[in-house]
């Protein structure tokens, strides 16, 4: 069984508009870091409709104002072991993905493994093995070059799956500085069969790799829809498109961009690719869509993103909706003592216009909401985008560490579902559950437990309850979630509106989770009011109110 947090029920109440509130105890810069990747500034969000035209494009490309993970959606299948999952949207409209260093959904770990998700929704995705790939070795498998093989980027192409693989150095064996791990000798290798069986051969991958080195060493298809996407806009009817960090799978420091004419993909020939140089050789802008902005040379590429020991393998997955590209830059925020034990995992989400840029910044958001572990290796799918409004809801899959296969262990693939908002964000306030206006009944007591990010207000009395009288337009509730809490009926001005549940299961201790908003509220004076449904402990951690 996956574990999930929130139950069977929607994850978050989603009204329609401007506002939130949040309970939360904030005292360090830290802490307001994280309180910000859990609460979440809202416009208005009209009733969910899906995306009918997944090729389809939008005419102007929109603007993302915020970037929100849904954190109250976080879903893990427990029966999956592994991580880099990039799942693809294949033409027979199930999504595909392999999986590194684990079984995946099969019973013996390998280096590398492909899994095949079937579902009409991605919580509802069931996985299964399709190919153990033998021929790449038992997980951990090293050669002469102390490295070992992984899969980096998937897509599946005319009806063709292709991927990318990699000879990869764990940081403990790589000898750099930072302890990442490096990414070499990469090679594409395709499959006509659904997977079943792929060439080039592994040996001759090894042997005589299709992009010596490190320049081109963990690259990922640019994703555009299924089978490859039917978009014309940047020239991705003619093209296939991949970035690449600099040779490192984790904490790299730039992404190049590479592509080929997609009717030349199928010759699996390096020599057919171009890279993007920018505008006069020197990555200073330039438009993609001109001969010029590209060489034959992967030597003359040019960054499109250059951030320090901040790039992580990844690649952009496109928008229809908005005519735009996101993509998840992510990163270790100190360096590693000993592998692989990060300190705090980052996920800082980019937007362009194109896939050669202009790349800029529109969130980050840490992974210290887990009161253990980390996640790592984020991937966003085409498939399941639909739009709400203004807004467009896509999935991202990770995974996270540390490595136990077990049902609670956290080196499965997960699901969160991303929140991507285009209309002007509305000014909100912290509310922290310590902060006097919050009003108490029943017997609350401070807590720490398993937190890192400093006291919240718990209770195991029924029917404790706390209250926040407030003047704006939208409110949301911050809790924690963890195995065994109960649940809170949430009250907005006096009528009973949810009821949040924050137990979970096979998952650590979720912090500073939003359990509830509404953005329907008309300007003025309202109350917002949590009361314990039962006899279990619940936690009350911030109420965040917006337009006061």
């Amino acid at each position: 069984m996956a574990g999930q947090a929130g139950g069977p029920n929607p994850a978050v109440s989603w009204a329609s508009a401007p506002l939130m509130i949040v309970f939360r105890v904030m005292s360090s810069p830290t802490r307001r870091s994280l309180l910000q990747t859990a609460a979440f500034l809202i416009p208005s969000l009209p009733a969910v409709s899906w995306s009918t035209a997944p090729g389809a494009s939008a005419t102007k490309p929109k603007r993302i104002t915020d970037v929100v993970l849904d954190l109250n959606a976080l879903h893990k299948w427990d029966n999956s072991n592994g991580d880099t999952w990039d799942p693809f949207w294949a033409d027979d409209d199930n999504l595909y993905a392999f999986n590194c260093d684990g079984r995946g959904f099969g019973k013996a770990p390998r280096n590398l493994a492909f899994n095949k998700l079937t579902g009409l929704s991605p919580r509802t995705l069931s996985g299964a093995m399709v190919n153990t790939m033998d021929e790449y070795g038992v997980s951990g498998k090293k050669e002469a070059d102390k490295a070992t093989w992984k899969a980096c980027g998937q897509e599946c192409i005319d009806s063709v799956f292709y991927a990318f693989v990699s000879r990869n150095a764990y940081g403990s064996d790589s000898g750099d500085y930072w302890l990442r791990q490096t990414a070499f000798n990469c090679s594409l290798i395709k499959s006509t069969d659904k997977g079943l069986t792929w060439s080039r051969t592994a040996a001759e991958n090894y042997a005589h790799p299709m992009w010596p080195g490190p320049v081109f060493g963990a690259p990922f298809f640019v994703h555009y829809g299924k089978n490859g996407g039917n978009v014309k806009q940047d020239g991705a009817d003619r093209y296939v498109y991949a970035a690449s960090t600099n040779g490192f799978w984790n904490d790299g420091d730039r992404y190049i961009l590479g592509r080929v004419l997609r009717k030349k993909l199928p010759e699996l020939d390096a020599a057919d690719w171009q890279y993007f140089i920018g505008s006069a050789g020197n990555g200073a802008g330039g438009d993609g869509n001109e001969a010029k902005s590209w060489s034959s040379s992967i030597r003359d590429a040019q960054p499109i993103i250059d951030q320090r020991t901040h790039c992580g393998q990844s690649g952009p997955c496109y928008i229809p909706a908005l005519g735009l590209y996101l993509m998840v830059v992510w990163y270790n925020t100190e360096k590693m003592t000993k592998w692989f034990e990060p300190n705090e995992m980052k996920y800082d989400f980019y937007q362009a216009p194109h896939p050669w840029g202009p790349w800029t910044e529109v969130h980050s958001y840490s992974d210290r909401f887990l009161s253990a572990g980390h996640m790592y290796g984020p991937s966003l799918c085409a498939k399941f985008q639909r739009t709400k409004g203004t807004d467009v809801c896509l999935t991202l899959f990770t995974s996270g560490c540390p490595f136990d296969d077990v049902p609670a262990g956290m080196y499965k693939a997960w699901s969160i579902p991303v929140i991507v908002r285009t209309a002007p964000v509305v000014r909100s306030v912290m509310v922290a559950s310590g902060d006097p206006r919050v009003v108490y009944s029943g017997d609350w007591t401070p807590s720490s437990e398993g937190r890192l990010l400093g006291p919240v207000r718990q209770t195991s009395t029924p029917n404790a309850s706390a209250e926040l009288s407030f003047h704006g337009v939208g409110v949301d509730v911050l809790a924690d979630k963890k195995t065994g809490f109960g649940a809170l009926d949430i009250f907005l001005d006096g009528a009973l509106v949810h009821t949040a549940n924050l137990a979970v299961e096979n998952l650590p201790r979720l912090c500073g989770v939003t359990v509830f908003r509404s953005a329907t509220l008309k300007t003025g004076a309202h109350r917002i009011r949590v009361v314990n449904k039962g006899a279990s402990a619940v936690v009350v951690d911030a109420f965040q109110v917006y337009g006061g």
